[in-house]
């Protein structure tokens, strides 16, 4: 009896710490990014609204197309907020910065996490770019990896 109550209460445990796991996997990953003017920007510095967050590499032919498409169809992010990280040097991410004027819109903050991964590890990503997509009240809504149609993904940002 004793036995079979231990293995209840493992059970239980395992599968509670297992949902707590998949459920917080759906909030934006804790990431803080040097921007290329220096600053620190942390996901609490998030305001409330939709989130969409690119992870991609300034020298990935797919994100610089993504890239330039997602800003021919601005108007698909006007009223999101658009945070893309890199791992890439400062030095790779600042001329990718400057050659799509990324700097110029205000809702865009872009930076590099560095050698710490963490964005990478939370998303478990293979493959650039990465989009995450968030609605109002923070809950992940759909995710993309690597080359994708850009016109599903714009479908699926002008959903929230």
């Amino acid at each position: 009896m004793f036995r079979c109550l231990v293995i209840l209460l493992l059970f239980f445990t395992a599968t509670s710490g297992f949902s707590q796991s998949v459920s917080g996997a759906k909030k934006i990953a804790p990431f803080q990014i040097r921007l290329t003017n220096g600053q620190q920007y942390t996901s609490s510095q998030l305001a409330a609204g939709p989130v969409v967050l690119i992870y991609f590499s300034p020298d990935c032919d797919h994100c610089q197309d993504f890239t330039k498409d997602l800003l021919k169809n601005y108007n698909v992010v006007a009223n999101k907020q658009v945070v893309m990280v890199t791992f890439q040097s400062m030095e790779m991410l600042k001329p990718f910065v400057s050659q799509y004027s990324l700097g110029t819109y205000p809702n865009f903050k872009v930076g590099t996490e560095g050698t710490s991964y963490l964005v990478q590890r939370y998303y478990q990503i293979r493959s650039f770019p990465y989009i995450a997509i968030y609605d109002k009240k923070g809950n992940l809504v759909r995710t993309f990896e690597g080359e994708q149609p850009h016109a599903e993904i714009f479908k699926a940002l002008k959903q929230i």
